[in-house]
C-alpha cells in the first residue's frame, strides 16, 4: 500500500479527499470526540451484539435506504458484513464522522448542507422519514464487536467512493499510558486509513461496513457458546451415572438453533466441523419474506408444552437476535400493523378517551381498518399515522430473513368461560404545553398508542409495553408497564402496547437508548397518559367479565356448592379479586388435554386420582379441581411446562391419596 500522508485536522482531511488528484492515495487521521463521549460507546452501553446492528439498521433507515442486507457467518460467527442502499456518506459527510464523534449533525443546520437533513424539517430524513439518530454514535457502536473494520461508502452522482479502515484502540483512563487490549472496553480512540478511489458507476450509492475480525467474548455469545457447553457437561453426567449433577443442572438444548461449532478454526487453515447441526424453524428453500413468520410460528407452537412459552428455551442467542433485531428496527409487522386490523381479525377496538372511563367503542364492518375508523368516528377526524413509512419501504434481510416485527395480534382464549374476541384500545397523545416553560417543556410531545388484551399472550416476552421513537426501539418490552401500581397482575399480563412516539421523548432517552430518565417531563406526561389508558381498558374488561357472570348465572344457579367450592372461591378473590376463576378439564388422552388447552382451560389427565368407585372417585376429582385452581390463585403453576404441572400436581395429591389411607 501507498505510504500515507498524515491528516489530522478536519478542515484539511475534508479538502484532502475532496480533491479529485488524491484519488488512489491514502490518508491517515485520529479519530476524535470527547474522552468521556468515547469511553461510554465502548464501555458497555450497548449491552449485546444485537444492540451494535441495531444502530447500524437505524443508520441505514436515516440514509433513506430501501435495502439492508446482514451476513454474520453464522454459526461461525468470524465476520459480518452490513451492506445498505441509502444515500451513502460524501467526503465532507465522512470527515465530520470521523473527527466528531459524539456531535452528530443530524437535526441540526449542518445537516441540511451535508445532505443528511430535510431542508424544510431538521427533524426529518431528505425523504421525509422521522430521524432516528441523534447522538452521532451510532457507527462506533460496532466497536463492542470489533475493534477493526472498514467502511466503503459512495454518494449517487459521485465519480468516487471512499474506503476507511478503522483500527481502535483501548486504553484505561488510569494515567497515559496505552496498552493494546483487543478485548477491553475501559477507552476508546483511533487510527483511520482513508483512500478515495475512481468509480464509472455515477448511480451507484450506499455504505458497506465490513468486520472481519469479532471479538472471542462477541463470537461466543452469538454462538451460545457458554449454553452448548453446559448441554454438554449435563449429557456427560447422566452417561457416567452422575445424577446429582445431572439433575442440579437445568439447562436444556434450544429447541431451534444456528447449529454449533464447539472447536473454532483458522479458516484459512481448516475448515471447523459442526458439533450440532442447525435446526432452525424454516426450509432451505422459503423465501425471505416468510421466515420471520415461521419464526414466530415456532415459538407459538411451544404453546403445546408450556402455557407461555419463552424465547430463552426455545431459541438460541443467534436467533434470539433476530427476533430482537425485528422488534427494535422500523420494518413492517409479521402479519399486519395493529391500526390496520379489521372485523375479520376478532378484535373489538376502542378510542382511549381523554376523561376517565371505559373508552369509546369503534364500528368495524368489511374491510374498514381501525385506522379509517378512527378518522371517521372520532371527533376531530384524528389520524393515526404510524406505520406509514414516507420514502417507501424498508427491507432488512439478514442471513436470508426478512426482519419483521415478531408481533401477532390473534385472541388466544385463556378460559374456557372467558371473551370470544380480543379486545384493541388506541388513542393519540399530544399535549398543549404552551402554558409551560421553555425550559421545563423539554420540546414537542406527539405519539400513537394501541393497547392489546387477548386471554395468553404468545410469547410471554411481548407482555408489557415498548416504546418506538420515530420508528425504532432500543429496549424490550416493559412488563411493569411504566411502574403500573395498581394490582391488576393477571389482566397485565394478557397486554400488549405500544407507544409510537412521533416528536419528544427521546431527550428522556439514556445514551444506550435501552433505558429511560424517568425524571424527564415528557416520560412523567407520557406515564400519567398510559396509566389512564391501561384504567381504561382494565375498567371495559370488568364490565364484559360482568355482563358474562349475568350470563352464566341462571346456568350455574342450582350447581352443587360445597364446602370445598366456597373455600376455593374465598381463596381465588382474595388472590385474584373479580377476575373469574379458571377453568379446569381432567382429561383421559394427552389429545383431549391439548383441545382443552386451546378452548382456554387447565389441562389436567385423570390419572393423578386413584383407582376407586364411581362416587370415590368423584370425590377425589372434585379435589384435584380444587387443588388445581388454588395452585393457581398463587401462580405456582405459572411458567411451568404441562408435564411439571401433571407431576407437581400428582405428588401433591398423593399425599392427601397416603394420609387418607
Amino acid at each position: 500500500m501507498t505510504e500515507a500522508v498524515l491528516v489530522n485536522d478536519g478542515k484539511q482531511l475534508d479538502a484532502w479527499l475532496g480533491d479529485p488528484a488524491n484519488e488512489g492515495l491514502v490518508v491517515q487521521t485520529r479519530l476524535e470526540a470527547s474522552d468521556r463521549v468515547i469511553a461510554r460507546v465502548t464501555d458497555g452501553i450497548y449491552r449485546q451484539p444485537a444492540s451494535a446492528l441495531r444502530e447500524l439498521i437505524s443508520n441505514a433507515w436515516d440514509a433513506d435506504a430501501s435495502n439492508v442486507t446482514i451476513l454474520t457467518d453464522a454459526p461461525r460467527f468470524s465476520r459480518v458484513y452490513v451492506r445498505d442502499d441509502g444515500r451513502g456518506m460524501s467526503h465532507a459527510t465522512l470527515t465530520r464522522l470521523l473527527k466528531n464523534i459524539g456531535g452528530s449533525a443530524k437535526r441540526r443546520a449542518e445537516g441540511i448542507d451535508l445532505g443528511i437533513t430535510s431542508d424544510t424539517d431538521i427533524d426529518r430524513t431528505p425523504g421525509g422519514r422521522p430521524l432516528i439518530g441523534k447522538i452521532g454514535i451510532g457507527l462506533f457502536s460496532i466497536s463492542q464487536l470489533s475493534r477493526r473494520f472498514q467502511i466503503i461508502t459512495k454518494v449517487k452522482g459521485e465519480s468516487y467512493r471512499l474506503l476507511a479502515e478503522i483500527k481502535l484502540r483501548a486504553y484505561s483512563e488510569q494515567g497515559d499510558n496505552q496498552v493494546e487490549a483487543e478485548d477491553s472496553d475501559d477507552y476508546i480512540s483511533g487510527d483511520v486509513l482513508v483512500r478515495r478511489e475512481h468509480s464509472d458507476d455515477l448511480d451507484a450509492h450506499g455504505t458497506d461496513i465490513i468486520l472481519d475480525d469479532l471479538k472471542p467474548l462477541v463470537r461466543d455469545i452469538l454462538r451460545s457458546a457458554e449454553r452448548w457447553q453446559a448441554v454438554s457437561e449435563r449429557q456427560a453426567a447422566l452417561a457416567a451415572g452422575d445424577l446429582d449433577t445431572w439433575t442440579s443442572m437445568r439447562v436444556e438444548e434450544p429447541t431451534y438453533h444456528s447449529g454449533y461449532i464447539e472447536r473454532l478454526k483458522d479458516p484459512s487453515k481448516e475448515a471447523a466441523l459442526l458439533s450440532r447441526k442447525p435446526n432452525l424453524p424454516w426450509n432451505a428453500e422459503d423465501p425471505a419474506g416468510i421466515r420471520m413468520s415461521k419464526l414466530m410460528d415456532a415459538v407459538e407452537s411451544e404453546f403445546t408444552r408450556l402455557d407461555r412459552p419463552d424465547l430463552a428455551n426455545t431459541l438460541d442467542t443467534y436467533l434470539e437476535m433476530i427476533w430482537s433485531l425485528g422488534l427494535s428496527a422500523p420494518v413492517p409487522y409479521v402479519d399486519k400493523h395493529p391500526f390496520d386490523l379489521k372485523a375479520a381479525d376478532n378484535v373489538a377496538p376502542y378510542w382511549i378517551a381523554k376523561e376517565r372511563g371505559r373508552g369509546q367503542p369503534l364500528k368495524l364492518s368489511g374491510e374498514k381498518t381501525i385506522r379509517e375508523a378512527v378518522r371517521e368516528q372520532v371527533s376531530g377526524s384524528p389520524e393515526l399515522q404510524a406505520g406509514i413509512d414516507p420514502a417507501g419501504g424498508f427491507d432488512v434481510v439478514i442471513d436470508g430473513v426478512q426482519l419483521k416485527r415478531p408481533i401477532r395480534f390473534k385472541y388466544h382464549k385463556a378460559d374456557a368461560r372467558s371473551l370470544d374476541h380480543a379486545i384493541m384500545f388506541v388513542g393519540h397523545y399530544e399535549p398543549d404545553l404552551t402554558k409551560v416553560s421553555l425550559a421545563q417543556r423539554g420540546g414537542e410531545l406527539s405519539l400513537d398508542a394501541y393497547l392489546f388484551w387477548t386471554g395468553r399472550v404468545i410469547p410471554k416476552e411481548n407482555n408489557g409495553v415498548l416504546v418506538r421513537i420515530r420508528g425504532a426501539s432500543g429496549a424490550l418490552f416493559d412488563q411493569t408497564f411504566f411502574k403500573y401500581q395498581v394490582s391488576e397482575q393477571t389482566r397485565l399480563r394478557q397486554i400488549t402496547a405500544e407507544l409510537f412516539v412521533e416528536r419528544g421523548l427521546d431527550a428522556a432517552l439514556n445514551i444506550d437508548r435501552e433505558s429511560f430518565n424517568f425524571a424527564h417531563p415528557h416520560l412523567q406526561l407520557v406515564t400519567l397518559w398510559f396509566h389512564g389508558a391501561i384504567r381504561q381498558l382494565t375498567n371495559r374488561l370488568k364490565d364484559e367479565a360482568a355482563q358474562l357472570r349475568e350470563v352464566r348465572k341462571d346456568a350455574e344457579a342450582d350447581a352443587e356448592r360445597t364446602q370445598l367450592t366456597k373455600r376455593v372461591e374465598d381463596v381465588w378473590r382474595s388472590r385474584k379479586g373479580s377476575e373469574p376463576l379458571p377453568t379446569v378439564s381432567l382429561v383421559d388422552s394427552p389429545l383431549q388435554a391439548s383441545q382443552a388447552r386451546n378452548l382456554g382451560s387447565i389441562a389436567i389427565m385423570k390419572s393423578v386420582a386413584p383407582t376407586a368407585k364411581p362416587a370415590e372417585r368423584s370425590a377425589w376429582e372434585r379435589q384435584i379441581l380444587a387443588l388445581t385452581r388454588i395452585l393457581t390463585a398463587y401462580d405456582i403453576l405459572e411458567g411451568r411446562t404441562y408435564e411439571e404441572q401433571q407431576e407437581l400436581i400428582e405428588a401433591i395429591f398423593a399425599v392427601f391419596v397416603s394420609s387418607d389411607q
